[in-house]
């Protein structure tokens, strides 16, 4: 699995081995060597992902962007953003804005 080969690259970037990491994550051995013919669980894939700080997309090969793509509500048009296929009305924007905001200064 292409997914392998990306892991052992992010654990030689941390100047660390895949037992290493396995062992920092709590995997046994060769947990993540056995990817390349056995699917991993999600929960395991996302483990690695937070670790490393990357896309579960890009661990997967999907994306050449290391980075999840982070989206600012604060600078977002107003009438853009959707939740479950529905455009978020202005006014209820208005309000989660109020509400992260009022979260964010505690």
């Amino acid at each position: 699995m292409y997914t392998v080969k990306i892991i052992k690259a992010l654990a030689k970037e941390k100047n660390m081995s895949v037992y290493e990491l396995e062992e920092q994550l709590g995997f046994g051995k060769n947990t993540i060597y056995q990817w390349s013919h056995r699917t991993p669980s999600v929960e395991r894939v996302r483990k690695v992902a937070d670790f490393f700080g990357v896309s579960l997309d890009y661990l997967l090969g999907r994306t050449p962007e290391k980075k999840i793509n982070e989206i600012d509500l604060a600078n977002i048009p107003d009438g853009v953003l959707t939740f479950e296929g529905k455009v978020i009305p202005d006014d209820e924007l208005a309000i989660i804005r109020h509400l992260l905001r009022s979260k964010s200064s505690k």
